[in-house]
């Protein structure tokens, strides 16, 4: 995508596909170019956060969005193994499950628990989405591990987002209503002909 860098190796400086086991993590579901675009955009008009950042890409999820615990795992993991080569600070993950948790989930989810208490014990920050269920008594995995920076939505008017999940846990409230940003151009689920997109979520 022009707006991160318009080639491998530019913004988007490494990464790997925990989905189909190889060194080219191609966004063949939108998402994640969508998330990227909301924190480094560098695009005149749909500019990102912090637009001279670089990116390390990780697919843990399938062209549906849709995939497992243990992929998602493995990208925290090669996270931190790769932290020194690419200067990883933070790590966002863009990703929820189907069960919510009222609190802390840390003893039903060990694997997620170790690989981000992992990931910040060497400096690494793991923000998460909180999911877009629209109960405000629980969130998704891994937001609801405690080392995990939860974040949940806001609307354009600082109000809470109707779709976003967050409970007494909740760590962060941020703007994920109608939020345009990057996604791929080609035949995908979230892609545009423009380049370009509104959603909502939980999610950046």
């Amino acid at each position: 995508h022009t707006a991160l860098g318009g080639g491998w190796g530019n913004k988007v400086i490494g990464g790997y596909d925990f989905v189909n086991g190889d060194n080219d993590p191609f966004d063949d579901y939108g998402h994640g170019t969508y998330t990227a675009g909301i924190i480094a955009s560098n695009n005149t008009t749909y500019r990102g956060l912090a637009p001279d950042a670089k990116i390390v890409a990780i697919k843990a999820l399938d062209s549906s969005g849709g995939g497992f615990e243990s992929d998602a795992i493995a990208g925290l993991d090669w996270c931190v193994a790769n932290a020194t080569q690419y200067n990883i600070s933070a790590i966002s993950m863009s990703l929820g499950s189907t069960v919510l948790f009222n609190g802390y989930c840390d003893s039903s989810k060990s694997g997620y628990k170790t690989a981000i208490n992992t990931a910040t014990a060497n400096n690494i920050s793991v923000i998460a989405a909180t999911g877009n269920n629209g109960n405000i008594s629980a969130m998704s995995a891994p937001a609801c591990i405690q080392n995990a920076t939860s974040v949940s939505s806001t609307t354009k008017t600082d109000g809470i987002s109707s779709f976003s999940n967050r409970n007494n846990v909740t760590d962060l409230l941020a703007p994920g209503s109608s939020i345009t940003s990057s996604v791929p151009t080609g035949s995908c689920t979230l892609c545009s002909a423009s380049g370009f997109s509104t959603q909502s979520g939980t999610s950046a």
